[in-house]
């Protein structure tokens, strides 16, 4: 056997453990030095989100002295307390994938200027590969980050049909608010010189909807002028400075756009704060375009969807409500006057002998017959009321606060008024037209189809009694 060292194993001991101080010591020192040499701002938190360690980048980025940081929860670098707790279900959780991966979040600086940061964090696993902290490296999007960003958050809003107009607006106000640095978003009517706030964006509480102006006193005056966005970020500093809004309001930075809605103008959209900003680029401009745009074509599309619900809920011929929609109003108006004790009463309408109107004129004269009634109808009942056609020449009023006896006297005005009414056929051509009527009261325990029974067996009384008269059903 060779030789042993009595000193190799202790020397080899000592050295080892020379060496893993040594390295320990030297790695927190070169990595403070490395991150310190970065351009990003690095952020060190532990699993609880408490900041352990920021480099000078984050330092100055962010405002705050790692002094400041140190034990508070990385909470206080976001813009929106939504995003920090997004985040955490997603990313910052010991059950979360710990791999790096970037994604773009709004923060907020010492001073409250927001920014958009382009992030690359993941999290940091100890050698049994549990998770220790987490690690971020942040710098400021750039412009073309920003837009593309911001574009992808307004697809989604478009696109999302979870949201109703009014949620779709307030998200498109929110989203451009953001995009720009501004507090204050607002989208506005214009009716001649009168400036109306229909949605707005306001964490302040200044402004609401409903809220009018004189178009003269607002910004907004200029986008009209120019046909096209246009934006002062010091306003205080420029031509506009002895603007009325400036007077009144003191906004200094503002950006906005007039909005077409099938080629006539409906209003604008713009943004605005009581600071100062960078000056607006020409990217900026574009994106503003884009974003009035999109909101008068978003108004658009709700006109069509209500002009498409009102069809789908009218009568072709008279205009009046549909059996669809009459049965609808009624189920609703039954249940409120059940839990309110308030009074209900339905009239149920057949025009008598139609059918010899249509042998005689054709349905060219049986329809203007209809329209006709149709507009007797709208005559003699309150706006309150209901007026629908089932189908044929059969139709309903629905009698909101009115009993039995009130119901009487409007089923009993429509005959008389009726008589006296002569309904055009063809040409200078008329007939005299005749009505049966059935009436109900809403009673405790009915359902639809019980009233609806009810009304029908008056009606039949009516007709089978001789026409031309209105009988009340029994209770």
């Amino acid at each position: 056997m060779p030789p042993t060292d009595p000193y190799s194993h202790d020397q080899a001991h000592h050295a080892e453990t020379a060496n893993r101080d040594d390295l320990t010591e030297w790695s927190l020192f070169s990595l403070a030095t490395l991150f310190d040499s970065l351009p990003e701002a690095v952020v060190v938190a532990d699993r609880e989100r408490r900041v352990r360690y920021v480099n000078t980048a984050a330092v100055t980025l962010f405002g705050y002295s790692l002094q400041d940081l140190q034990g508070r929860k990385t909470e206080i670098l976001y813009a929106d307390p939504t995003d920090f707790l997004n985040l955490g279900k997603e990313r910052y959780n010991p059950q979360a994938d710990p791999v790096f991966s970037a994604y773009r979040v709004l923060y907020r600086s010492s001073d409250g200027a927001t920014f958009l940061g382009q992030t690359s964090a993941g999290g940091l696993p100890s050698a049994s590969g549990e998770i220790q902290g987490y690690l971020a490296l942040v710098r400021p999007a750039r412009s073309a980050e920003q837009s593309v960003d911001t574009l992808q958050r307004l697809h989604s809003i478009t696109a999302d049909t979870e949201r109703d107009h009014g949620a779709r607006l307030a998200a498109i106000l929110e989203l451009g608010a953001r995009h720009f640095g501004l507090e204050l978003a607002i989208l506005s009517s214009i009716q001649d010189d009168v400036y109306r706030v229909e949605h707005c964006h306001d964490p302040a509480g200044g402004v609401s909807p409903g809220n009018t102006f004189d178009l003269g006193g607002t910004y907004c005056v200029h986008a009209l002028e120019a046909g096209g966005p246009v934006g002062f970020h010091h306003a205080g500093e420029s031509e506009i400075r002895t603007h009325p809004c400036y007077r009144d309001f003191g906004l200094e930075a503002y950006i906005g756009s007039p909005i077409q809605v099938n080629g006539k103008l409906y209003g604008t959209v713009n943004f605005s704060s009581v600071r100062a900003c960078e000056p607006f680029s020409r990217d900026d401009l574009v994106f503003m375009q884009l974003l009035a745009d999109t909101v008068g074509y978003e108004i658009h599309q709700n006109a069509m969807r209500d002009q498409l619900s009102l069809l789908a809920r009218t009568d072709e011929l008279t205009g009046l409500a549909n059996r669809r929609a009459t049965m609808e109003s009624l189920r609703w108006q039954m249940a409120y006057s059940l839990r309110s004790g308030v009074p209900l009463a339905v009239l149920s309408l057949d025009l008598d002998y139609f059918k010899s109107i249509n042998d005689t004129w054709g349905h060219a004269g049986g329809d203007q017959v209809l329209l006709g009634f149709a507009r007797l109808l709208r005559a003699v009942t309150r706006e309150v009321d209901l007026c629908g056609r089932l189908g044929g020449e059969e139709f309903i009023v629905v009698l909101p606060d009115t009993d039995a006896g009130g119901g009487t006297v409007v089923g009993d005005r429509l005959r008389r008024r009726l008589a006296e009414t002569p309904m055009s056929v063809l040409g200078s051509e008329s007939v005299t037209v005749t009505v049966s009527a059935g009436l109900t009261e809403l009673q405790p325990g009915d359902t639809l189809e019980s009233m609806l029974n009810r009304v029908d067996r008056a009606l039949y009384q009516a007709k089978q009694s001789g026409r031309d008269r209105l009988c009340v059903s029994e209770a």
